[in-house]
């Protein structure tokens, strides 16, 4: 497998491993500890972007960049995707009257392929690429 099939085949694994913890958190917090929902899914969304960052940083780009630098990048990325995920689901949903399952198909396939050109052309770029 060349180099940019295994980022994309890790990053893929390590965004799988991240919704798990994104689904299980939000139902533990909602059901066990009774946090009102959007709560539940609001932590467990900081959970999962943690256990992301972690396993791209160290497994997905090797480590290779400061944290000082893809940090703050990958924070905003994360939001980011976020926020194209909901123009999508509202476009489809909301405006097209379309059901929500029909804007989950573009959503797992061009926030994901936006999350990772982004995260490896400016969040997790080589020490020697980034300012600091």
């Amino acid at each position: 497998m060349n180099g940019i099939l295994r980022q994309a085949a890790k990053f893929a694994a390590v965004g799988g491993g991240a919704t798990g913890v994104h689904v299980l958190t939000a139902l533990t917090l909602n059901s066990l500890l009774q946090f009102a929902p959007l709560r539940a899914n609001f932590a467990a969304f900081l959970a999962a972007s943690l256990v992301s960052y972690i396993g791209n940083w160290f497994w997905t780009f090797d480590g290779t960049s400061r944290h000082v630098f893809s940090l703050p990048r990958f924070a905003a990325l994360s939001l980011s995707c976020f926020a194209v995920n909901q123009a999508v689901v509202y476009a489809i949903v909301a405006q097209l009257g379309l059901p929500l399952w029909i804007a989950m198909v573009p959503v797992v396939i061009v926030v994901p392929a936006f999350g990772f050109w982004l995260s490896k052309t400016q969040v997790f770029l080589p020490k020697h690429s980034g300012p600091w």
